[in-house]
């Protein structure tokens, strides 16, 4: 190989090096502050994991929101106070009109297996996201309505069709103390 051969190759490796390097900075730059307004929206959601805003939990609604696919007001068990928290983070208007006195008082759904119809194939545990099944293999499964979150992945995962999801009465034991403020709308005293 020619001297001039040898000096073009070097060069050309530590331009296509110094390219690399600068595409590898450029990423990284890139995912951190990504991945850090996602870490931000997404501490500010209630972290359940449930499911019930239509996404397969809080990381990927934080992602539906910050893409703008996502509507703030999915989140049910974070209420009106956090459409008004992601309004302001996000900038979009908080939409009116949606009375979250129903889900502040209306009884839960949990999953209830139909022990007859139960064969014991125990697809139902290994879909259930809180542990909240229990029973022994090829024995009809029961469900722990405390632990149920209510997501319906057990419901799904059902061959036998045997689950579905129920209402719970309401009862206090298992009203939201944790309310942060409850508006009363103009004229309901």
């Amino acid at each position: 190989m020619s001297h001039s051969v040898t000096v073009f190759l070097m060069g050309a490796a530590a331009l296509l090096l110094a390219f690399g390097f600068v595409i590898s900075l450029a990423n990284s730059y890139s995912a951190k502050h990504s991945s850090g307004e996602l870490k931000r929206v997404t501490k500010l959601l209630p972290g359940m994991n449930c499911g019930q805003c239509g996404f397969p939990g809080c990381e990927a609604y934080a992602k539906s929101l910050l893409s703008g696919s996502g509507d703030i007001t999915l989140c049910r068990p974070g209420g009106p106070d956090l459409v008004e928290t992601l309004s302001g983070a996000l900038g979009v208007p908080a939409q009116r009109g949606e009375d979250y006195d129903e889900q502040l008082l209306a009884p839960r759904q949990v999953a209830f297996i139909h022990p007859s119809g139960c064969n014991g194939c125990a697809k139902c545990v290994r879909a259930c996201k809180a542990d909240a099944i229990e029973g022994a293999p090829k024995q009809p499964h029961s469900v722990r309505p405390e632990w149920c979150i209510g997501c319906g992945d057990c419901v799904k995962a059902c061959p036998e069709e045997c689950i579905e999801m129920v209402r719970e009465a309401p009862s206090v034991r298992r009203f939201n103390w944790e309310i942060k403020s409850v508006q009363i709308a103009p004229g309901r005293r």
